[in-house]
């Protein structure tokens, strides 16, 4: 209401203006009439007195204020007419704009939802991640053990608390129907507290129930609703979780997702008194809540001077871990992110690569369309406007051209988030926020209008510059901004080099990672996780016979060739490692390596070469010497060319005691672990039985498309134990694309930020060389007039082309050296100063830039000499 109010006042004012204004007319021609003058004449007089009526209107409605809002949207709505006039141009600028917008915001979403989004605890930059480091042994961060926690918790005056976690706990739910696998995790009874989140329903644990391990449970708000129906009854109800009962005690409302979403239920993290004695036992995860005004570099010194005195005091158990052993402090949301971090970077800057070049795209259209108004704009300068004011029309006409650049982008970004969240690495943190919030349609907004003011800028310069109207009144052929045109233009071209050289980079990165060996046969292998409950198989033998059974069950199915059982699968994402020693070796430094455990059959279904020695047989048993195999890197490193078989290896634990000495039976090919870009531990297998774990990866082998067999396998394990769970179900090449997720994303992103750059930077170039050729006709008519044959014609635009696409290309190739050196850390298998991206870039640019220049080109070369004269 009070809009319309200010209108019809405003209406009532313009009214009152007009009538004031004809007023003063009126009154000086009745003068100039009852003075002797002809009426006709007397008005006009009067006219040329009163002077530019439209100039006072101006200057009375600056005293009413809001004014130059009121001009502003007059020109916007002035520039929309001038806009539908000419639809075809509308819709390039509108469409290049669009595109620019569309891809930056989807990426700029994906920043804002992982990196920027505050996490969802009360005073979230108070909280931080606690890790173990040891950079010597290639170990940035990597997990801490209790007795860390309990000297943190005890001695820290910067962390007002600190908690820990046991990420990884597999709890079969059943009672209840079918049996459920839950990705629960235990963790101490501070947690909640350290996050600063109270439980929904019920209460959290006590520290009591922790030191006594009770059995109760926490429920996340997702199993809470899913499992339960969102019943407020279920606390205190029991549940059975791996054959035991576990009392319900609290829901956790649906903000709580440490540490990760994936995280279904929490129970009490017991830690056993002879683990506090040992301590290394690197299995947890901690977070801490800093005091209020502690900056994370001073809660950084102060836990590096915690872990010195560590290794004062318990010198046995860190012997190994080198003297730069120590603590890593940072925010907890940079620790979620860390693993997609960088990738995320270079994203955002190959999109803010591609903003620029649209921006300078439409920075050279608008010149152009300048140069075409030329002459209204020097009837508005000889009526009185001042270069400002044509200035900030020229700029204001562009905001709905902004609008709608914001408005099909952030259609274009809704369309390509859609296509892009399923795609995303499975280590990605907070997908579930991605989206198009309000800081990111803010954000479309913003950048939208941001490019169309910058591009209409030296539009706007040139248009009102009196260059322009001196070479109107002069009538000349030559059209000012051309050289800012052809500057654009190479500056266009060149940060379309720096994408597509990016691009080619990441390209052959992954091309490199895909040759990778991981040392198995991935084709034709199934594989899937199970979870032994130790309520029904309380002995290691009991679950080494299971083992036994299951595996006797499986290889009986049609097409099955081989199966085995590992504690833990290659390229899962899952370690678990530790330094061994050799009997013969006294003086040898400890080998940090891998650790399997496996069941006879592993390595032939694995296809791990077999090089000395035998794989573990049925032979091999609970009751039978304890026997091991271990790489040929190991094999190598500790024994050179001598054979290994035969010779003794054992655990080590430092101060905890040593395990027994194991035989080496066989040495077996190097498998990557990690990923296929981290080859940094050598590896040594344990027999299942006589090493036996909770946690299994059964393996399959199958004579056709695995997928197909994973019923049946299925089946004959639910017939060996009707209560056992089954999750992770996929085929070993799934595990080795999930290990190029990453790369998948980086590369095809970069790749489509190249390929439109490159339509960009090419459709730039197109209308340069098309407009200079269009000023350049009356030069083409005279040289073919005096006998210039066609082709010297094309040659002379498309040399035009070449030589605005080299110059741009050799800017480009020097701002990609550094960009090299940028990225250098997320490549693989090339270097950053790679020749062959550095000669695919160019050369891709400058062969479609020769294809942009032929149209421009072939119309010059059909130029009719006598036309063009006749109408000079």
């Amino acid at each position: 209401m009070t809009w319309i109010r200010w209108w019809r006042r405003r209406r009532l004012e313009e009214d009152d203006l007009s009538e004031e204004l004809r007023a003063h007319v009126a009154i000086e021609a009745r003068q100039r009439v009852e003075a002797g003058q002809d009426p006709l004449e007397a008005e006009r007089a009067a006219r040329r007195a009163f002077g530019n009526a439209t100039q006072i209107g101006e200057a009375a409605r600056e005293t009413w204020g809001w004014a130059g809002v009121e001009r502003f949207f007059d020109d916007a709505r002035f520039g929309l007419r001038m806009l539908r006039k000419t639809p075809a141009w509308t819709a390039v600028i509108c469409g290049m704009l669009a595109l620019g917008i569309g891809l930056s915001t989807a990426i700029f979403s994906l920043v804002y939802g992982v990196l920027l989004q505050p996490l969802p605890y009360p005073q979230p930059d108070r909280i931080v991640a606690l890790w173990s480091s040891a950079p010597s042994h290639g170990y940035a961060y990597f997990n801490v053990n209790a007795v860390e926690w309990f000297h943190w918790r005890a001695e820290s005056k910067s962390l007002e608390d600190v908690a820990l976690t046991r990420p990884i706990v597999n709890f079969n739910l059943t009672g209840d129907g079918s049996p459920q696998r839950l990705q629960g995790a235990r963790s101490t009874w501070n947690l909640p507290q350290v996050l600063g989140v109270k439980p929904l329903l019920g209460r959290v644990s006590t520290e009591e129930e922790d030191l006594r391990d009770a059995k109760v449970a926490i429920l996340s708000y997702g199993l809470w609703e899913r499992q339960f129906g969102g019943d407020a009854g279920v606390l205190g109800r029991r549940i059975q979780l791996n054959g035991e009962p576990f009392e319900v005690i609290g829901v956790m409302p649906p903000e709580y997702r440490y540490p990760t979403s994936a995280i279904e239920l929490w129970t009490p993290l017991y830690i056993p008194k002879d683990e506090v004695r040992e301590g290394l036992n690197y299995q947890y995860i901690s977070v801490a809540r800093m005091q209020p005004g502690i900056s994370v570099a001073r809660a950084q010194s102060e836990i590096t001077g915690i872990m010195r005195r560590m290794m004062q005091q318990y010198p046995q158990e860190y012997q190994y871990t080198g003297n730069d052993f120590g603590a890593l402090v940072e925010p907890l949301a940079a620790s979620d992110a860390a693993a997609v971090r960088s990738a995320l970077y270079v994203l955002m800057a190959s999109a803010g690569c591609l903003l620029l070049i649209g921006c300078m795209n439409l920075g050279i259209l608008l010149l152009a369309r300048g140069n075409a108004r030329a002459r209204e704009i020097t009837v508005r300068v000889a009526l009185g406007a001042s270069a400002g004011r044509v200035r900030r029309q020229m700029l204001a006409e562009l905001f709905p051209v902004g609008l709608a650049g914001a408005a099909g982008g952030v259609l274009l970004a809704w369309w390509m988030l859609r296509l892009l969240l399923p795609f995303l690495p499975a280590n990605t943190p907070r997908v579930d926020s991605i989206g198009l919030q309000g800081p990111v349609l803010a954000f479309a907004v913003i950048a939208s209008l941001a490019v169309v003011f910058l591009a209409g800028i030296l539009p706007a310069r040139v248009a009102s510059s009196s260059q322009l109207v001196q070479a109107l009144h002069q009538q000349s052929r030559s059209v000012a901004g051309g050289g800012t045109r052809h500057a654009l233009v190479v500056a266009q071209i060149a940060v379309t080099i720096v994408v597509l050289f990016s691009g080619a980079l990441f390209a052959r990165s992954l091309g490199a990672l895909l040759k990778v060996n991981p040392g198995l046969s991935a084709p034709n292998l199934l594989t899937m996780h199970l979870a032994v409950t130790r309520a029904k198989y309380r002995e290691d033998a009991q679950v080494s016979a299971y083992y036994d059974r299951l595996l006797q069950r499986i290889r009986q199915v049609p097409g099955v060739t081989a199966a085995g059982i590992v504690n833990r699968l290659p390229l899962s994402g899952i370690a678990q490692t530790g330094p061994v020693e050799f009997d013969d070796k006294p003086g040898m430094p400890k080998f940090d390596t891998d650790w399997r455990s496996a069941t006879p059959g592993y390595i032939e279904a694995m296809g791990i070469p077999l090089l000395r020695g035998r794989v573990f047989t049925a032979r091999d048993g609970v009751t039978s010497p304890a026997v091991g195999l271990i790489d040929e890197h190991l094999a190598r490193r500790v024994f050179g060319s001598a054979d290994p078989v035969g010779r003794r290896f054992r655990l080590w634990a430092g101060s905890a005691g040593v395990g027994p000495w194991t035989e080496i039976v066989g040495v077996v090919g190097h498998v990557l672990n990690d990923s296929l870009e981290k080859d940094a531990r050598p590896q040594v297998y344990w027999l299942e039985a006589q090493r036996t774990q909770d946690r299994g990866a059964l393996v399959v082998k199958t004579a056709g498309r695995p997928e197909s067999f994973t019923q049946a396998v299925v089946e004959q394990i639910r017939a060996e134990d009707p209560d056992q769970t089954v999750y992770d179900v996929r085929s070993m090449e799934q595990w080795v694309a999930r290990n190029l997720e990453s790369r998948d994303l980086t590369a095809g992103l970069v790749g489509l930020f190249g390929v439109s750059s490159l339509i960009l930077a090419c459709l730039g170039l197109y209308g340069v060389v098309s407009y200079s050729a269009g000023l350049r006709l009356r030069e083409f008519g005279i040289r073919m007039a005096l006998g210039a044959r066609p082709a010297k014609v094309r040659g002379m635009v498309l040399g035009h082309a070449a030589q605005l696409a080299v110059l741009g290309s050799a800017v480009g190739l020097l701002l990609a050296w550094p960009v090299g050196a940028a990225i250098k850390s997320l490549l693989f298998g090339v270097g950053r100063a790679d020749a062959v991206s550095l000669i695919i870039a160019p050369a891709l640019l400058i062969a479609v830039a020769l294809v942009a220049g032929l149209g421009p080109a072939r119309r010059a070369a059909r130029t009719d000499p006598a036309v063009t004269l006749r109408a000079e």
